[in-house]
């Protein structure tokens, strides 16, 4: 859809009214006449009067699919004036500014409300109760190759984006009868992204393959998802461009990943249905190829380009500071190019960043030493707790007193080295590799990934993430397999989190099978991985020693060790009533005396899911409330019942109330004496 603003000489007979009525008297009189021109073009074109002077009058179209004819303009302008004697200027606009011209039109009552004017247009889920929602480019005039290579390679992006500029200005412009290609754009910093957008965008429009000059951009996060409002974006912006910005990642959180992978799945089964009539651009994180197959797997037969930042290593990235530098009129010194680790990969907006840090400093040491001795901003963020949700999360879980302050200790440790780095001062970074012990349940993995996104929210990792694996994932089924299994798979991770869970597994009942082949490696590569990664290694606390003993350098390369011990009763009550908060819903009387004897019982068994345990009776109890629920008066049911938790909800597990009595000794631990007694004996789940 391209909507247009028309500029043409004053109405005949029009001048400026004395009252207020007689202005609106006569705008309503335009009004019936733009409602036949309106009716007569339903669906393909339409117009209104924005407003009207001595002068000019301001005329707003939108046009369906293609570009307005001119004989539909003068058909508009002539029915207004009655005269063919015609002179006008048409320019296309963005949809935002078309939208505020339908509210002053509204308002000068020259149309409908404007929301009224978004519904004939059938897009009025994007009226301008949520414009806020999208952001408009416009490529306002022609700009040559050689300006768009340049801005490529300032951007480190030249070797996947200038191939594209040269395809696209390589063939004669032509009118557009469709998209060979659509893009994309895999990158971390936002404003190298929308800076891709703008110049791919710009050579398109100045080689007519899209009909119109705008492009819009909708950006998804975490908890969004792609409903109606985008759907009509797509359809408003069908012969120009949609960009869709989506805060995803690779992710091993089974909810996050569910959330990414439905809203790439929406996006290519729209972008499918307007393949030819609306260019699709998605931009996605540089490390999210799992993500980005989701997407390609549902796009059919679309053909897209991917363009990536790239990376500079070494006398690349030296050359690229010097450049920042230059820019801003300084001589760049040794402590710049220090930062450049030999061997280390830089995108752009990470050595702008190096860079800023480096200026600032500059500037307070070299220019304006008046100002040397006040702290800056990240110094006094540095001796403070760490930033982020994800500390305070912790911080928050029931318990875990020894665990968070280990944790605490290995994020202050490395937040330290990175402060001596940042001061020019040589420090081997320290391997940070952790052993988690403690039985089923007590949160070794919520404090992994917790842990993980406090290093990414603290800048101590450069990516974050966190990566779960097992044996499976480590020990290949063949001989000579297993080793580079391992070796990939840390150099998928480079820069986050691997977690392997159930570690003990990788020993193996002989010697020099698959197991230690893989622990072997693992060992080598933590070595290799020690400056921008960290090893997790969790599991009960018996098997784990096993397991540190296999190898003799692998308990030596592990710096922290984090205990996370059985939850008590009272602890146990805190983690179900924090667990309802969550989810916004209340306890009602009763229900802590009801679970508090669940839970003694519960402990007796020596395998116990603490947390785990907790989270499986809340479960239940909610799917005993639904039947509760149901099985009311519908009527009846308030807010509050929906949302509130009672004690006959919650029950303990079968296996507790599966009992059979028999005959049989135990001992009184108080009287120290056999005492013949009926006793109920738990029946093991398999016998059953």
């Amino acid at each position: 859809m391209l909507f247009y603003m028309c500029e043409t000489k004053a109405l005949p007979g029009y001048t400026k009214h004395e009252t207020r009525d007689a202005e609106h008297q006569y705008a309503r009189e335009q009004r019936a006449k733009v409602e036949e021109f309106n009716r007569e073009n339903t669906g393909s074109y339409f117009g209104f009067i924005n407003k009207i002077s001595a002068e000019k009058t301001y005329i707003c179209f939108a046009s369906g699919e293609n570009t307005i004819p001119d004989d539909m303009v003068k058909e508009f302008i002539v029915l207004l004036t009655g005269s063919t004697d015609l002179s006008y200027s048409l320019k296309e606009i963005t949809m935002k500014a078309f939208a505020a011209c339908a509210e002053e039109s509204s308002r000068r009552d020259f149309a409908d409300d404007s929301d009224d004017i978004f519904s004939a247009l059938d897009i009025d889920d994007i009226s301008h109760h949520n414009r806020s929602s999208y952001s408009e480019g416009f490529i306002s005039k022609p700009v040559s190759k050689a300006q768009l290579i340049k801005r490529a390679n300032a951007i480190l992006c030249g070797e996947t984006l200038i191939p594209e500029i040269e395809r696209i200005y390589a063939g004669t412009a032509a009118s557009v009868k469709g998209h060979p290609v659509h893009y994309m754009i895999q990158c971390d910093d936002r404003k190298t992204s929308t800076e891709i957008t703008d110049i791919l965008m710009a050579a398109l429009v100045t080689n007519n393959r899209v009909i119109s000059k705008r492009y819009v951009t909708r950006r998804f996060g975490q908890e969004d998802s792609i409903g109606n409002e985008f759907r009509c974006l797509c359809k408003s912006t069908i012969g120009g461009a949609i960009v869709v910005i989506c805060d995803t990642k690779d992710s091993d959180d089974t909810e996050f990943a569910n959330r990414g992978a439905d809203i790439l799945t929406n996006f290519a089964v729209i972008a499918r249905k307007h393949r030819n009539k609306l260019l699709s651009i998605l931009c996605l994180p540089r490390k999210c190829d799992r993500m980005a197959d989701v997407f390609l797997d549902n796009t059919g037969a679309m053909n897209f380009i991917t363009i990536k930042e790239e990376v500079a290593f070494n006398d690349s990235a030296k050359a690229y500071m010097k450049k920042l530098a230059k820019q801003e009129g300084v001589t760049p010194d040794r402590g710049l190019y220090k930062a450049i680790e030999p061997g280390k990969g830089y995108s752009a907006s990470d050595l702008e960043l190096i860079f800023e840090k480096w200026f600032d400093k500059h500037l307070v040491n070299n220019v304006y030493i008046q100002y040397k001795a006040i702290g800056s901003a990240e110094a006094r963020q540095s001796r403070s707790k760490p930033r982020g949700s994800a500390f305070s999360e912790l911080d928050e879980m029931i318990g875990l007193a020894s665990a968070k302050e280990v944790i605490k200790q290995a994020i202050d440790f490395y937040r330290a080295q990175k402060l001596y780095s940042d001061l020019g001062i040589d420090s081997e970074r320290p391997a940070m590799h952790m052993v988690f012990t403690g039985n089923p349940g007590t949160a070794k993995t919520s404090v992994a990934r917790l842990f993980a996104r406090i290093m990414k929210e603290n800048d101590l990792l450069s990516v974050g993430d966190l990566r779960e694996v097992g044996r499976a994932d480590l020990v290949d089924r063949f001989v000579g397999g297993t080793a580079p299994r391992v070796r990939g798979l840390f150099k998928r991770t480079r820069g986050s989190v691997l977690f392997i869970d159930e570690a003990y597994s990788l020993v193996d009942d002989r010697d020099g099978m698959f197991g230690d082949e893989a622990i072997n490696t693992i060992v080598q590569e933590m070595e290799n991985s020690r400056e921008d990664m960290v090893v997790i290694f969790a599991g009960y606390p018996d098997k784990m020693e096993e397991f540190l003993c296999k190898n003799p350098g692998l308990r030596s390369r592990i710096a922290f060790h984090v205990n996370f011990k059985d939850y008590g009763i009272g602890e146990l009550c805190d983690i179900l009533e924090l667990m309802v908060k969550n989810h916004k819903m209340s306890l009602g009387g009763g229900v802590i005396e009801k679970v508090t004897p669940i839970l003694e019982n519960a402990l007796k068994n020596q395998d116990f899911g603490n947390g785990r345990f907790v989270r499986n009776l809340f479960e239940k109890a909610k799917l005993k409330q639904a039947s509760r629920l149901v099985a009311m008066d519908v009527e009846s049911v308030t807010k509050s019942d929906a949302l509130t938790l009672i004690s006959d909800d919650f029950e303990a597990p079968e296996e507790q109330r599966r009992s059979v009595n028999r005959i049989g000794f135990f001992v009184d631990e108080q009287r120290a004496q056999p005492l013949l007694v009926h006793q109920k004996q738990h029946i093991d789940k398999s016998a059953s």
